[in-house]
């Protein structure tokens, strides 16, 4: 036997025992309590979603998911969290569209979905909602924008912050329509969506449903569109802004929300979460309370998913240098 020969036969016969301790681990899985970072507070849209799909994925795993809070710098902090996190799958993070968004806006490379982690399972997409005050005179997306291109400076519209989804959305609608209006950020949706049911800003892209909801059915707000490519089931009524508006044919936006863990957590491993999660996903009662939230599945393999947040983070890379904007 060469040289070369011995160093080849001597790596397989580690490499053995390795494999057969990661199937090992595979077949076990899950043995305690996983823990799931979501990188936004307690009550917004991402963690309303995740809380009520995870109690079934528990359920789907035979186990606890004990959903940890890590909040900040738009989801940021919780990726770095999971970066920290060893390959187990006793980790995970339940993240959202920011993770293209954010590595962005503040300038941190080191976060690049395409290299900081693997998604394990892709889940549902949201729409944002175009919302206007009842007591404006508008009856479609067209009307507005054309209101609002009329009338530069005049318009304000409100937005859950600088740098979230729904901030960028409406800059780059404003960017390819040649809209000028007042930006105006609120720390959150709930207190954006109360100035703009009070009537002190003009418009907004609320990704939140179950919060605009009750105000749409009361007749406080106007739905005009849904940024998606195709209408909400929650609200059928409501035309996309692709059919509505005619500069912005094929526009499709909004938020979405993977399953992610550690880069190096075992094949096997994610296999088994990414089946729990889709397996959730077609229960009646977890769609029936997802849907209320504007949630649709997203119908996309592992791989498919991978591919599409390395589409969704160059999108949105070259959105956000091209519109100049920085998170804070």
């Amino acid at each position: 036997m060469d040289h070369r020969s011995g160093i080849a036969a001597l790596c397989a016969a580690l490499a053995l025992p390795l494999a057969a301790g990661a199937a090992q681990a595979a077949d076990d899985y899950p043995s305690k309590p996983i823990t799931l970072i979501i990188g936004f507070a307690p009550g917004g849209p991402t963690d309303a979603i995740g809380r009520v799909l995870f109690k079934k994925v528990s359920q789907e795993l035979n186990t606890p998911i004990i959903i940890e809070n890590k909040a900040g710098a738009g989801g940021n902090i919780g990726t770095q969290e999971l970066m920290r996190a060893r390959p187990d799958g006793y980790t995970l993070m339940y993240g959202t569209s920011s993770v293209t968004t954010a590595p962005p806006l503040f300038d941190r490379a080191d976060l690049d979905p395409r290299k900081a982690f693997v998604a394990a399972s892709c889940s549902v997409n949201v729409p944002l909602i175009l919302l206007t005050p009842a007591k404006m005179n508008v009856a479609t997306a067209e009307d507005l924008y054309a209101a609002v291109k009329a009338n530069p400076g005049k318009y304000f519209m409100g937005s859950s912050g600088n740098g979230s989804i729904d901030h960028l959305v409406g800059m780059d609608i404003a960017n390819r329509l040649g809209l000028n209006f007042q930006h105006v950020p609120y720390k959150g949706n709930g207190p954006a969506l109360t100035d703009l049911v009070a009537g002190n800003t003009s418009f907004m892209y609320s990704g939140s449903f179950n919060s605009a909801l009750p105000f749409i059915q009361n007749g406080q707000v106007k739905p005009l569109a849904v940024t998606s490519g195709k209408r909400s089931q929650a609200l059928p009524q409501v035309p996309t802004l692709s059919e509505s508006v005619k500069a912005l044919q094929g526009f499709d936006a909004g938020t979405w929300q993977i399953l992610a863990a550690p880069r190096g957590t075992p094949e096997p491993i994610l296999k088994k979460l990414d089946a729990a999660l889709q397996s959730a996903l077609k229960d009646p009662e977890v769609m029936k309370s997802l849907r209320f939230q504007g949630a649709e599945p997203m119908d996309k393999d592992p791989a498919q998913c991978q591919a599409y947040i390395a589409s969704e983070y160059e999108r949105w890379s070259t959105t956000i240098k091209r519109l100049g904007l920085k998170g804070n």
